[in-house]
């Protein structure tokens, strides 16, 4: 069965974040607890931010930001659901280079549990990313 817009959309937050290498061991790509947060808006549009929990500026010298860059991922534009594979057309990202892109999505669909998974860049390896529905609150 296919999953529906109302399936997603809504706020997520970020549980794990890992790729799983052919031998079965998991190497963490935001760091120990990672932590972040995808949007997804009933207009079409998308936000997602993921970073390493542990960030610690230190002096602020150019190692200390090209860390900061390197454990910190934000991009937004619109999203578009195809079966069970969501795409993100990226219109604005902390990496230029991530903007006119499109990143797919496949979704292991669990109701208050969303987790993508994928091949690895390097054809081998699967990638997962778990996010859980963030609760509503009412104001």
């Amino acid at each position: 069965m296919s999953i529906q817009p109302s399936d997603i959309i809504g706020t997520w937050h970020l549980v794990d974040n890992y790729v799983e290498n052919p031998d079965g061991t998991r190497t963490p790509t935001r760091g120990p607890h990672p932590t972040g947060i995808l949007m997804y808006t009933t207009d079409g549009y998308m936000n997602a931010i993921t970073r390493w929990r542990d960030r610690d500026l230190g002096e602020g010298t150019a190692a200390d930001k090209e860390r900061m860059f390197d454990t910190y991922q934000n991009y937004a534009g619109r999203w578009s659901l195809d079966g069970n594979t969501v795409t993100h057309h990226i219109d604005h990202a902390l990496n230029p280079n991530f903007v006119g892109s499109s990143r797919d999505r496949k979704i292991d669909y669990q109701g208050d549990r969303m987790v993508y998974v994928g091949l690895g860049s390097d054809g081998v390896s699967q990638g997962t990313i778990v996010w859980q529905r963030a609760p509503i609150t009412k104001a």
